[in-house]
């Protein structure tokens, strides 16, 4: 019987081989408070990209095959060569922009990105270039639509990320729920769990 391969939004990461499932590597929720919600996540709490570089100095290379960096790509003082270096050294060979930019910033009217969103789709156009895999943290279709057809060949997956989901507790892993990826042009995963735990929320209201 094969075991259960499992996608995971991890705070450490590990060696995986050809075949596994991606993960999302974000040691920075290790920074929040034990329990916290996502949407802790996405406030000014924490130097995300800081301690995503700190890992990564204490890291070597574990050949982290379908591993994603979760990085905020929209980080206006962060030296990304610094983040290219120390990736490869790692042998990190993937990227994502979690959290996503669209989670707080909202598009000017009759605009398809907000600012914020097409620094995120520049900065990881860059990895691209520089051979990099990219996943792209979308809200909306209309985010997914641009980023197959700026991140092409280098996209390998989309987290579809849900206004529910920023109501989950944080974990050391949280599992990814795949989205049906054979009907679909780009392998989609979402957070499990968002909807219990909001109905769990819903019933202790009641």
């Amino acid at each position: 019987m094969k075991a259960k391969l499992v996608s995971r939004l991890a705070t450490a990461v590990s060696t995986a081989v050809n075949g596994s499932p991606p993960r999302i590597y974000a040691p920075s929720l290790r920074s929040l408070p034990e329990g916290s919600l996502l949407v802790m996540a996405t406030l000014p709490v924490i130097d995300w990209n800081d301690c995503l570089l700190r890992d990564l100095r204490a890291l070597s290379d574990k050949g982290c095959v379908h591993v994603y960096a979760a990085m905020v790509m929209i980080d206006p003082f962060a030296c990304w060569e610094d983040f290219r270096d120390l990736l490869k050294g790692a042998g990190i060979s993937g990227v994502v922009n979690f959290p996503p930019a669209s989670i707080i910033e909202w598009p000017p009217v009759g605009m398809p990105l907000s600012p914020g969103r097409e620094i995120e789709l520049r900065r990881m156009e860059w990895f691209a270039s520089l051979n990099f895999k990219t996943m792209f943290a979308a809200t909306t279709e209309s985010e997914i639509t641009v980023a197959e057809r700026r991140l092409s060949s280098s996209l390998q997956g989309i987290l579809h990320v849900r206004e529910e989901d920023l109501a989950m507790r944080i974990e050391d892993e949280m599992e990814l729920v795949s989205g049906g990826q054979q009907e679909l042009s780009t392998p989609q995963f979402s957070l499990s769990g968002a909807t219990s735990s909001k109905e769990t929320g819903r019933k202790k209201r009641e």
